[in-house]
């Protein structure tokens, strides 16, 4: 599920050194295809096509730096998703104080499970992969439904107890925890840069590289750095943007510091209840 194109199969860095390769190769063949016409070519013709080689390369810098900005304001959305999850995640812990024991104990300590099963907080050491994170958004998803039955009074702590009282406070807090899970999930694997324009990107860079190896056949001047240099200029620019699309980012990290430091707020808080509650009952 976290796999919506080919390109997050390709690690980045494989994806930069294809790029490359990919440009510099029809930069080479659109040079030996001027050369081999530049005998029979006028100077009207050498004319058009710098001409033509300037809107086309005019052309793909506007069409990335539109991607680009694509690209980011999804990376944008996925950071304020982030803040808005630990916002919600905070005031549900709080309103399960609302609950009587044994709801209240188990709602918390679900929420603190919770939280640290979030992508962002787990240990920086762990490299994430798209199995990995699978696994663990189907554990958020398991308890997601356990505090849900907890709201609704319909987990096992309340079988034989009193008929159970619904706090609708917290009901519709797990409501927006769930909602907001969703809204990170469509952020991070459906809200992605359609495949159509990656095709689109790429044709084009490789028809800009071809015209531009071809006007320097036929004025039979070239400058390898140059144009080696101009190949993974943009070569970068589209791995940045690919990067920044991606579920499982290389290049770019959202800053977890919100959900770290709310799992450790929760875990001192639910420590001192334990702690206190072991003190009135030795």
């Amino acid at each position: 599920m976290l796999i919506s194109h080919f390109f997050d199969l390709i690690p980045i860095w494989l994806l930069l050194i294809g790029t490359v390769l990919l440009m510099a190769l029809f930069i080479e063949y659109g040079f030996r295809l001027g050369n081999r016409h530049r005998a029979s070519a006028k100077k009207a013709q050498t004319a058009q096509v710098r001409a033509i080689m300037g809107a086309g390369l005019g052309l793909l810098a506007f069409t990335l730096a539109f991607t680009f900005n694509t690209g980011q304001s999804h990376y944008e959305a996925r950071v304020q998703d982030l803040a808005e999850e630990a916002r919600i995640a905070r005031i549900t812990f709080m309103q399960a104080d609302l609950l009587e024991e044994p709801r209240r104990s188990k709602a918390r300590k679900l929420l603190k499970d919770y939280v640290e099963l979030r992508p962002d907080s787990r240990d920086p050491n762990d490299k994430p992969t798209p199995e990995r994170l699978a696994e663990l958004l189907e554990k958020a998803e398991k308890y997601q439904h356990e505090l849900w039955l907890l709201a609704v009074g319909a987990d096992e702590t309340v079988a034989g107890d009193a008929p159970y009282v619904q706090n609708s406070s917290f009901t519709n807090s797990v409501l927006a925890l769930t909602d907001i899970h969703y809204k990170r999930l469509h952020s991070a694997v459906m809200n992605r840069i359609p495949l159509t324009i990656w095709m689109t990107i790429y044709l084009m860079a490789v028809l800009s590289m071809i015209i531009m190896g071809y006007q320097a056949g036929l004025t039979e001047r070239r400058s390898p750095v140059a144009t080696l240099t101009l190949a993974i200029a943009f070569s970068s620019v589209i791995v940045l943007i690919a990067d920044l699309d991606r579920p499982v980012m290389s290049f770019f990290k959202i800053n977890d510091q919100l959900l770290v430091e709310l799992y450790q707020q929760m875990d001192e808080e639910i420590l001192l209840e334990e702690q206190a509650r072991e003190s009135f009952n030795p």
